[in-house]
């Protein structure tokens, strides 16, 4: 995975580079016209307290395909995927994770290692990722990816298949195994993946992997990992805890702010959620505090963090934040 999570970054003495760099920023519309050139049109909004990205984009081309670096840098929430931009793309986690949304299919998260595939010419498309999230992302156009198809398996592929996004990959599968390869030779030969042949070779080899594994997703699905979509209270209520978590609001509010009685939102959590609205508040509050300590300025004390956000026993809250995240906030706050 190292070669993946460094690629055009640095260079292949492993010495920093911005060789790639399309932008390094912290104002949301220069990070946005740099994201709409590389991906397509969307809408993105930062999640809880955030107001400003710290976001770095690095990009190359492989023929007609994208390969990018990217973070926010902050909790973000993307949606309105431009359709008429006729382009898809491959997320590959190696951060943090993200929830994928796409239509009424529900939702499905990755985590590092973890890919997802959508064309969003032919599939309605979200996503919301976590403050520490990084991604690699390939970015391909649905007509030279159906020209592969047709040219490769010699008729045009089953419109049903473009409208298949799905979940793949893994720490050990062949899709990191390609990725790590085509990203050693990014590092390594840079001209001649952007310029020359080789570059080609890697675009329809890359194509040629992803168009396989759709077919297959179409013809033998996998055992679902998508979830039922959540009914829209539910997805009220968690917009307020990440947009309120700092007030710690009580159960009523929370049935308030989704418009339905606490009986109602408290069966639907269980069903759609598999817990109770409170203990889901309580992961957006942590959720919450974690990402403030990721992008706290210098001088910060855990102790402002967490009494910010309505903690008052720090000894409590340090031990329930080291049994959620596997460290305690100090140690989140040293690596921001």
């Amino acid at each position: 995975m190292e070669a993946i999570r460094n690629v055009l970054v640095t260079d292949a003495a492993g010495a920093p580079s911005t060789r790639h760099r399309l932008v390094a920023s912290t104002d949301w519309d220069q990070v946005q016209h740099w994201c709409r050139q590389v991906y397509m049109p969307y809408d993105a909004a930062p999640v809880g307290s955030f107001r400003q990205p710290d976001s770095v984009l690095d990009a190359i081309r492989i023929g007609h395909l994208t390969l990018s670096r990217f973070s926010y840098g902050i909790p973000v929430h993307l949606t309105g995927f431009s359709a008429e931009a006729g382009t898809g793309m491959v997320l590959t986690t190696l951060r943090g994770a993200i929830r994928h949304w796409s239509g009424g299919r529900g939702y499905s998260d990755t985590g590092i290692g973890e890919a997802f595939l959508v064309d969003n010419s032919r599939a309605h498309y979200g996503l919301d990722a976590d403050p520490d999230h990084l991604q690699v992302n390939l970015t391909f156009h649905h007509d030279a990816m159906a020209a592969l198809h047709e040219r490769w398996f010699g008729q045009p592929a089953d419109e049903r298949m473009w409208a298949q996004p799905f979940r793949f990959g893994g720490a050990q599968s062949s899709w990191i195994s390609l990725l790590t390869y085509v990203c050693r030779c990014i590092t390594e030969m840079p001209e001649a993946v952007e310029h020359g042949p080789f570059g080609r070779h890697l675009e329809e080899m890359i194509g040629l992997h992803l168009l396989t594994l759709w077919r297959q997703q179409l013809e033998h699905p996998q055992p679902p990992t998508l979830h039922r979509l959540a009914p829209r209270h539910v997805l009220a209520a968690e917009h307020y805890m990440r947009e309120h978590g700092w007030e710690v609001p009580t159960l009523s509010e929370l049935a308030r702010s989704a418009g339905v009685s606490v009986r109602t939102l408290s069966a639907a959590f269980r069903e759609y959620r598999d817990c109770t609205p409170m203990q889901a508040l309580r992961e957006a509050r942590f959720n919450g505090v974690r990402a403030e300590l990721l992008v706290a300025p210098p001088g910060t004390a855990v102790r402002e963090v967490a009494e910010a956000w309505g903690y008052v026993n720090l000894g409590l809250f340090a031990a329930s934040y080291r049994q959620r995240f596997g460290e305690l906030p100090s140690a989140t706050l040293a690596r921001r």
